[in-house]
């Protein structure tokens, strides 16, 4: 209950993940195995530990009765680390994993060397900043200013074209709304917000065949939009609910894909572009500025309409809730986007029933009751212009594989509470 108030803190995590992959081939020649490992084809032995720490803490200020200010600070720290062994035995298959690019002859946890051993760590400060304004008990409009962060880290896939990440960053500018109306029996929020994403870390698997997934940094990005929800108790049984989402991402610089000999993303990048880290020459970017960010629809919405009533002595109700998602790109890269094709938009409906006495209730439901394969995610299972695609003439491109949601599932549901 003071004019100003204050809240500081620390943050500390110590993690540890211990990563063993054992691919086996059964009667596998001793000449064609990983050294001490017999029969193992391809062996992944690691030791990944991610230390965090942080000092963090804010302070409101009641400028007036109605007008508060807010303002925070994070100070942060990462040191992460990855070591170990992976790849093929002395065979001959690679000349880019395994024993022939051990630079240690340490056994560790039983591998017969090291070939990768890397570190990554930084320190850095970010913040926010809100003024919020109370119109009145129900009624309360806010602005705000904020920052966020990953941490980086190391790739798997040990070369040139694939160094350690740096962290990426967020800043949100939000403008925004909380209120209540018709004696609280309709609430509307919403914001309108644009946020700038430096540093992306965009994960993707690279031509080759390699199976190791990359994460690089993919430059910057812009998202604007606007989210709005309402809560609506139309009468004492029926109530309504509902939310729409409107998003304009996209990339504000070019994603080359390398890295100056320093480690920093290059974005400029016209045809005859000299990669600093192999030496060659590029086509251009990989994807221009003004490229539409994957996975994010223009447009998002859902509405929920549940109706009670009573049945003798029990509670009973109906529910239907309605879901859209639109259209999305399934790949930063429009090479990639392209042999994937776009995620079309779908539509799921969930129906649900269900009776309530004293402590048990019982429910029936109908999740995505409409058998709707809404399409997730894309993605080939060796990469573009892998080996493979040698074998397969009908996909030159690697066979595309689509992530659908969970089809049509019927279920009851019984709840004791004691």
């Amino acid at each position: 209950d003071w004019r100003v108030r204050f809240l500081v803190g620390a943050f500390w995590q110590q993690q540890s993940h211990e990563i063993l992959q054992n691919y086996r081939i059964e009667g596998l020649a001793s000449s064609f195995s990983v050294t001490g490992w017999p029969g193992t084809f391809w062996l992944t032995n690691q030791v990944r530990q991610d230390h965090d720490e942080a000092l963090f803490g804010e302070v409101s200020f009641d400028i007036t009765d109605k007008l508060t200010a807010t303002g925070g600070v994070r100070f942060f720290s990462y040191d992460n680390s990855l070591k170990g062994f992976f790849g093929f035995g002395d065979t001959g298959y690679s000349s880019n994993y395994g024993e022939v690019k051990c630079f240690s002859d340490e056994q560790f946890r039983g591998s017969p060397c090291v070939n990768l051993d890397k570190e990554v760590k930084k320190h850095d400060t970010i913040g926010r900043f809100n003024l919020t304004y109370q119109i009145d008990d129900d009624k309360m409009i806010y602005g705000t200013w904020s920052e966020g962060f990953r941490p980086g880290g190391i790739n798997r896939r040990d070369d040139a074209n694939a160094p350690p990440y740096e962290p990426d960053y967020l800043s949100n500018y939000e403008l925004g709304w909380k209120t209540r109306w018709a004696g609280n029996r309709l609430t509307f929020n919403g914001a309108i917000f644009q946020e700038n994403w430096e540093g992306i870390q965009y994960s993707f698997l690279p031509p080759g065949g390699s199976g190791l997934t990359v994460i690089k940094n993919a430059g910057t990005a812009r998202i604007r939009g606007a989210e709005a929800d309402l809560n609506w108790a139309a009468t004492y049984n029926l109530s309504l609910s509902g939310g729409v989402a409107f998003y304009d991402a996209e990339l504000t610089e070019n994603f080359c894909g390398f890295f100056d000999l320093d480690g920093t993303p290059i974005t400029e990048c016209p045809p005859g572009t000299i990669n600093p880290q192999t030496g060659d020459p590029v086509d251009g970017p990989q994807a221009a500025a003004g490229t539409r960010l994957p996975v994010t629809s223009k447009f998002k919405g859902n509405l929920t309409g549940r109706y009670t009533f009573d049945i003798g002595s029990m509670e009973a109700y109906f529910q239907g809730s309605v879901v859209h998602v639109g259209d999305r790109r399934s790949s930063l890269l429009p090479v990639d986007s392209a042999a994937l094709g776009d995620l079309a938009a779908y539509t799921t409906l969930d129906l649900s029933a269900g009776i309530r006495k004293n402590s048990w209730s019982v429910d029936f439901y109908i999740k995505n009751a409409t058998d709707e394969r809404g399409e997730l995610a894309k993605f080939t299972q060796c990469a573009f212009a892998c080996v493979l695609t040698d074998f397969v003439p009908e996909y030159p491109d690697g066979q595309v594989y689509t992530i659908t949601s969970q089809p049509r599932i019927f279920g009851i549901r019984f709840s004791q509470k004691f």
